[in-house]
């Protein structure tokens, strides 16, 4: 077995259990409720596992320099749907006063699900940049991926588009996004949201990573 793969094992089997205790409190909601409003949360963990399974195909084995980068950047095209999850929680706002609890701890299982894979994915992606540059070099990209996720959340939730725009709508995506580069000062919630967003991802990314350097010393 690859040994890239050998050491995801136990990350694999862990996020499954995690994974199935986020369906059965979602199908417990179906039940006591007879609503499936929240099922859109299965397609979202479902996209934001997709960088995880890019990372694994591409690091499990030797590729050239040029198919990295481009496996490299259909995973960035991707990650955002791993801390997108996260903003689901505006939906609370829907919830009645008995069900908010369970609300608040259904969605937030999904978005931890989904936050821990898409940096599973990142803590890969990470180690085969650090072959290639510097650690400083790795770090700002990695620092500078993680701002780049906030942006793209910002496109996904208020802009409403989606990973599959690339190919359906490219002309009207990469318009919203160059008046946001060219006309910044028209947009400065954009900015506020993505820097904000941004950093706090990187905050976390950097206390998971502190953590794990500590438990293997």
């Amino acid at each position: 077995m690859n040994t890239i793969l050998q050491n995801q094992l136990p990350f694999i089997k862990t996020f499954v259990v995690t994974v199935l205790f986020s369906f059965t409190l979602l199908l417990i909601r179906v039940i006591k409720t007879d609503s499936t409003f929240y099922l859109f949360l299965v397609w979202n963990l479902f996209l934001a596992c997709i960088p995880y399974a890019i990372t694994l195909i591409l690091c499990s084995q030797k590729t050239n320099s040029f198919i990295f980068w481009i496996g490299f950047a259909c995973w960035l095209v991707f990650l955002p749907n791993s801390p997108y999850i996260l903003t689901d929680l505006q939906h609370i706002k829907l919830s009645t006063l008995e069900s908010v609890w369970f609300d608040v701890l259904l969605i937030l299982s999904f978005a931890i699900n989904g936050l821990v894979a898409g940096f599973a994915s990142l803590s890969i992606i990470q180690t085969s940049l650090q072959k290639k540059f510097s650690n400083k070099i790795a770090n700002f990209i990695v620092y500078f991926i993680l701002l780049l996720c906030g942006f793209g959340i910002y496109l996904g939730r208020v802009l409403r588009w989606n990973s599959w725009d690339i190919l359906q709508d490219p002309t009207g995506l990469l318009l919203d996004i160059a008046k946001r580069i060219l006309f910044p000062y028209q947009h400065i919630n954009t900015w506020f949201f993505t820097i904000t967003f941004g950093v706090f991802l990187i905050i976390i990314y950097r206390m998971m990573n502190h953590y794990e350097i500590r438990k293997i010393k």
